[in-house]
């Protein structure tokens, strides 16, 4: 496979993974978002002056007016205060669903019926029921200004529907991604009455139970409620309507709703197919929040009560709750338990300043399609560039992926940039695996061959070290050993094809194995013949004592063969020769072939063939003898100069043999009477016949001695070879 299309098959994977499991690639996003979130955070004011005023029931306003819930008349203090200081809409982030057990009046009649005790009034008046704190509460809900708030459950509880008004819409389309519920905690009835307006205080996490949206509309038995956010905008304006608009955003061809606008007093609040507008969070620390122990104590206080008037009049209040054991935490991208009473003035913040996020209908499609763009493209310069180029490309994508989701959020656009920093890195990763595994696969098919030419230990050499591979053509210095077997045309001829083919690939076999143990790389092998050069493809200092070494494991190696054959087949002969030569690969575009080209070649070649003139097994050229210097148990013996076709000087010659005790003398005296020849003294050649006498076996005493006795005593050989 190659590395594109392993690229496009886990590219498409990921794709059908993201349609057919959601769940985890939305934790990424939300992810993502939650960092948009932490890094560019809005801010909390503007211009100095906040828009919402948050009364906190704090854990100090607990130590000193007692535990939660308080007396419904402390409560309607708390409210009278903030309609006395001028606040435009008080929103209550409480529900008041049961009566206020503290009230004088049920406590008198669970005194009577429990205790039978009889209440008097202090003044002894009659007939005057005692005061009820839910009156009194009641009494200053009407006073208006307030929007009491209350709670959804899924399962339906007989409570009927709540009184909240100004929601209109156009059809029941918009309904139907609304979120289900069923039943409702709802206020008192008096209370419902009084309060200028109600609204749904319900807020949920998503799947992480972090809190990132905020239901502006819900619905309860098919019919739509208003949150606590809308209905306490809705009356700081005036108690405009609020209109659905249907269809602002569609799912291309289906006509599926995916989001809708909500107008009012003006405004437009873009929002989700269910109903909710994306938050945008701050950090905590400014807002503007009073404690209402603050408040109640304003109450007797004209200088604080100037001082809180000051700091609300004309503002939005919301009176909630922060203290821990109230249990209205939630969290957020910011803080893991943030009071549930900043979070709805969080969103009114947001919709007063028009600074909401955006969540484009198209956006999903566009992010998939610029991830699976740019991991194709990732991908296929990863198959046909260097790894520098695509490596490059995608850090240049992942920087302008972050840098176009933080920009596209910075103007209130809800970008998904986990898809685009995620796929592409995948393909690149993938293709570069792909590729890399593609060219182990080729470098070890390629191992193989070369095991057929080189060496193992050179093939491993240039598996881990390539740099020392230099294709292409080079001229350089190096040592070639030619090898051709003797009488194997007659044997050819003699034989059956299967002995035939058996007895010359074990041979081959055995002469490329000794070959390899010298680090010789295999140029050619013709018929019988076995051409093998050193020094190449890489450097081989020692080159002309390699091939003069291997020679000798050849000639013992083929002597061996042949004693195993009864026709005598393997016996061989093997020139040595050193000199410049061209090495590098020649041929077409279709095909071509590693190999030497040089006189020197040619040399190696033709001292092969003349083995057989000098009855030697091997002919070293002097070159080769030049560069191989003195080696222990090894000894050259001079042959003579030979005139060779195409050249006008001689060529010394030599061969080569591991002395032992026996022969070391012979060698001496034969070395002692060719120097005599050489210096043409007189009777040199006597002394050579005293040599070939001494050893009548040793072929080049033989041939000299035969030289002799025909009358031909120069030691350079005038007959071309």
């Amino acid at each position: 496979m190659s590395p594109l299309l392993a690229a496009l098959a886990v590219t498409f994977a990921v794709l059908g993974a993201r349609a057919a499991y959601p769940t985890p690639f939305l934790r990424l996003q939300a992810l993502a978002f939650d960092t948009l979130q932490r890094g560019a955070g809005r801010p909390l004011s503007d211009g100095g002056r906040d828009d919402v005023v948050v009364i906190d029931i704090d854990d100090a306003s607990l130590a000193q007016i007692g535990q939660w819930p308080w007396p419904r008349d402390t409560v309607a203090e708390l409210i009278e205060v903030l309609q006395d200081s001028d606040a435009r809409a008080i929103g209550l982030d409480i529900v008041f669903s049961e009566a206020d057990r503290t009230s004088p009046r049920r406590l008198a009649a669970d005194w009577t019926s429990r205790l039978g005790l009889a209440v008097v009034r202090s003044d002894g008046a009659t007939g005057r029921p005692l005061p009820d704190n839910d009156d009194v509460l009641a009494r200053v809900f009407a006073r208006g200004r307030v929007v009491a708030g209350f709670g959804l459950i899924r399962d339906p509880n007989g409570a009927g529907r709540p009184k909240a008004g100004g929601l209109l819409r156009q059809d029941a389309a918009q309904l139907e991604a609304l979120p289900p519920y069923r039943g409702a905690i709802r206020n008192l009835p008096a209370l419902e009455q009084a309060a200028a307006d109600q609204g749904s205080f319900m807020v949920a996490g998503e799947t992480d139970e972090i809190i990132r949206r905020m239901p502006l509309v819900l619905k309860l038995e098919d019919a739509p409620i208003p949150s606590l956010v809308l209905s306490v905008l809705r009356l700081a304006h005036a108690q405009s309507p609020l209109v659905l608009l249907r269809g602002v955003r569609s799912a291309g061809m289906s006509g599926a709703i995916v989001g809708y606008d909500l107008e009012f007093a003006g405004r437009r609040i873009p929002l989700e197919a269910d109903g909710s507008m994306r938050l945008r969070f701050s950090e905590r620390g400014e807002r503007s929040t009073v404690s209402a122990a603050q408040v109640l104590a304003a109450k007797h206080d004209p200088e604080k009560r100037e001082a809180l008037r000051q700091r609300i009049a004309g503002r939005i209040v919301l009176v909630g709750a922060s203290a821990l054991g109230l249990v209205d935490r939630r969290a957020t991208p910011f803080d893991g338990f943030e009071p549930g009473v900043n979070i709805h003035a969080g969103a009114i913040e947001q919709i007063l300043r028009g600074d909401i996020l955006v969540r484009p209908y198209w956006a999903g499609s566009v992010e998939t399609f610029l991830a699976v763009a740019i991991a194709v493209a990732a991908a296929t310069l990863v198959a046909v560039a260097r790894l520098r180029w695509s490596v490059g490309l995608l850090t240049a994508v992942v920087l302008g992926a972050a840098s176009f989701a933080w920009v596209a959020y910075r103007c209130g656009v809800l970008v998904d940039a986990s898809l685009m920093l995620g796929l592409p890195p995948l393909a690149f990763v993938t293709a570069a695996l792909t590729r890399h595994y593609v060219a182990e696969r080729e470098a070890r098919a390629l191992r193989t061959a070369f095991k057929q030419y080189l060496s193992p230990d050179l093939v491993e050499t240039l598996a881990r070290d390539p740099s020392g591979l230099r294709l292409g053509g080079e001229e350089r210095e190096m040592t070639f050993l030619f090898t051709d077997v003797e009488g194997f045309t007659s044997f050819t001829e003699r034989s059956e094809p299967s002995e035939l083919v058996g007895a010359l690939n074990a041979y081959l076999d055995g002469v490329c194995a000794v070959a390899f143990r010298h680090g010789g790389t295999i140029d050619k092998i013709v018929g019988d013949a076995v051409h093998v050069m050193f020094n190449a493809p890489l450097d081989q200092p020692d080159h002309a004592s390699r091939a003069v070494a291997c020679a000798l494991e050849i000639d013992a190696f083929a002597r061996g063969f042949a004693a195993q054959h009864t026709s005598g087949f393997g016996v061989t002969r093997i020139g040595v020769n050193t000199g410049p030569a061209v090495v590098g690969n020649f041929g077409g575009a279709r095909r071509f072939d590693y190999t030497a080209h040089g006189d020197a070649i040619n040399t190696a070649a033709r001292l092969e063939a003349i083995n057989k003139r000098f009855g030697t097994s091997i002919c070293v050229s002097q070159a080769t003898v030049e560069r191989t210097g003195e080696v222990t148990g090894l000894r050259f013996r001079a042959v003579g100069g030979i005139i060779l076709k195409g050249k006008a000087a001689a060529t010394e010659i030599y061969t080569v043999v591991v002395p032992t005790a026996a022969n070391t003398a012979h060698f001496d005296r034969y070395d002692a009477a060719f120097e005599a020849l050489a210096r043409r003294d007189p009777g040199a050649s006597d002394q050579m016949r005293r040599v070939h006498a001494d050893d009548p076996q040793d072929p080049l005493a033989a041939f000299h001695a035969g030289r002799l006795d025909a009358g031909d005593s120069d030691l350079v050989l005038n007959r071309a070879a």
